[in-house]
């Protein structure tokens, strides 16, 4: 099980594939008898017509907590490209990442992030909303987070710190290496995964600004602009 460095909140300013690869990915949840993360729990969607948001299913409310998932809106292709929402949490981000329709099961919210020049090395933030316990423990999806990158032989060594942004305790984590995504044909050389896990009462929101090196780099200011902008949505 790769070992989970701390360090500073500054550190973070921040041929087919081998089957190797691939079962050490698997490995990591089932090893440690960690069980898969439930699906994200569908959330209330603004009044977006248009057939990637047809239907949409509203929750009920979630006994013994302060929140309740019905209220929460969730950000479409027709609303402010300046902002992101979703779990009841607004942030700022560039308009020059474009939404896009969730391509997973897993992802509540999905953007296209372009590469400057080249659209063939653009990068995505994904976003993943649990309610209650749903998702599994943090560091069990940090550790399938790294079983996901590769260096040399081993999966990479992820970089971890934690803060506060008012009440909500934030977890940063950066996994440099080669990408090998689930079900995917081969790993993406050279990649860089921003990833922020944030709890806040009854959920916990998942970010993830994920690509080549290049251009996450070029997009972590805004990456961490957004992370240190969020804010309740009322």
């Amino acid at each position: 099980m790769p070992s989970l460095r701390l360090t500073s909140c500054s550190s973070f300013g921040v041929s087919p594939a081998p089957i190797a690869f691939v079962v050490a990915a698997l490995c990591l949840s089932s090893c440690d008898d960690v069980a898969p993360p439930k699906p994200p729990a569908p959330v209330k969607e603004s009044g977006d017509s248009s057939p990637a948001m047809a239907g949409a299913i509203e929750l009920p409310k979630i006994s013994g907590t302060a929140v309740d998932p019905a209220t929460w809106k969730t950000s479409t292709s027709a609303d402010d490209a300046a902002v992101i929402e979703v779990a009841g949490l607004r942030a700022p981000k560039p308009v020059s990442w474009v939404w896009t329709k969730p391509s997973a099961q897993f992802r509540t919210l999905q953007y296209a992030v372009a590469a400057e020049g080249d659209s063939s090395k653009s990068a995505e933030l994904v976003v993943s909303l649990f309610v209650g316990g749903d998702g599994g423990p943090i560091d069990a999806n940090i550790r399938r987070w790294s079983g996901m990158f590769r260096q040399g032989d081993a999966s990479a060594e992820p970089k971890v710190s934690e803060k506060n942004i008012g009440p909500l305790q934030v977890s940063l984590v950066e996994l440099e290496g080669d990408y090998m995504a689930m079900g995917a044909a081969a790993p993406k050389k050279d990649s860089l995964q921003l990833g922020a896990i944030v709890q806040a009462p009854g959920r916990t929101v998942y970010f993830r600004l994920n690509g080549p090196k290049a251009t996450v780099e070029a997009n972590r200011d805004a990456f961490m602009k957004m992370i240190d902008g969020l804010m309740p949505a009322d």
